[in-house]
């Protein structure tokens, strides 16, 4: 699964410093990545074209220490890059990158899971509801905002009946694409106010949540 289509642009340094984040669910660990946690492998899904393609970027080309530098610059108050480790080998599977607006009390939020990985419906059932309501909580943020490439399937797949983003809008020819066509853009959220998020469904769970071999990839 690729990730939301807001450009990774590099945030400016700030002298100040937040505490970091860290959430652990059944499976997984959920924490402010530093540029220790960065791999060759993890420096090369930013040139995987299946991410690439859910980003809406062209190849970025980072090197191990250029994307350690780019990770250390997020500074856990008005920027975060959170990684999602499995809890039983440490790897890295996914991202969730917030952009905090502290005047408004929104935060725009990027995405993205390793790529071509069998559990990304999983996460973003497991992980997504915790971690924001930390963020929520941390920040004191009312409003996480993201937009979804509406061609982007393994996404929409993934929160297909969830219980954490309403979806706002469909915005058409919202952006170009690397390709220079214009693209349709899915605008979600996910509120601090509970009586604005999509009912809870106890006794329906994400087909990859059941055993293998009986449920379907995200």
């Amino acid at each position: 699964m690729s990730g939301f289509s807001i450009s990774l642009q590099q945030p400016v340094q700030q002298a100040s410093q937040g505490g970091p984040v860290r959430v652990e669910t059944s499976n997984f660990v959920v924490r402010s990545l530093t540029a220790a946690d960065v791999t060759p492998e993890f420096a090369r899904w930013f040139d995987d074209p299946l991410m690439l393609q859910g980003l809406n970027l062209s190849a970025l080309h980072f090197s191990v220490e250029g994307l350690r530098a780019f990770i250390a610059s997020f500074n856990n108050l008005d920027n975060y890059f959170i990684g999602v480790l499995d809890k039983h080998s440490q790897s890295l599977q996914g991202f969730y990158n917030f952009s905090v607006n502290r005047v408004h009390r929104v935060a725009t939020l990027t995405m993205g899971m390793a790529p071509h990985t069998q559990v990304a419906r999983q996460i973003l059932w497991e992980v997504s509801e915790p971690l924001f309501d930390e963020m929520f909580s941390r920040t004191d943020i009312e409003k996480i905002s993201a937009r979804v490439l509406a061609s982007n399937r393994r996404v929409l797949f993934a929160l297909a009946n969830n219980e954490h983003f309403v979806p706002e809008a469909l915005l058409r020819q919202e952006c170009l694409g690397v390709d220079g066509k214009r693209l349709d853009v899915l605008a979600i959220a996910c509120f601090k106010d509970l009586a604005l998020r999509p009912p809870k469904r106890p006794l329906e769970r994400p087909a990859s949540a059941v055993p293998a071999g009986q449920g379907g990839n995200a």
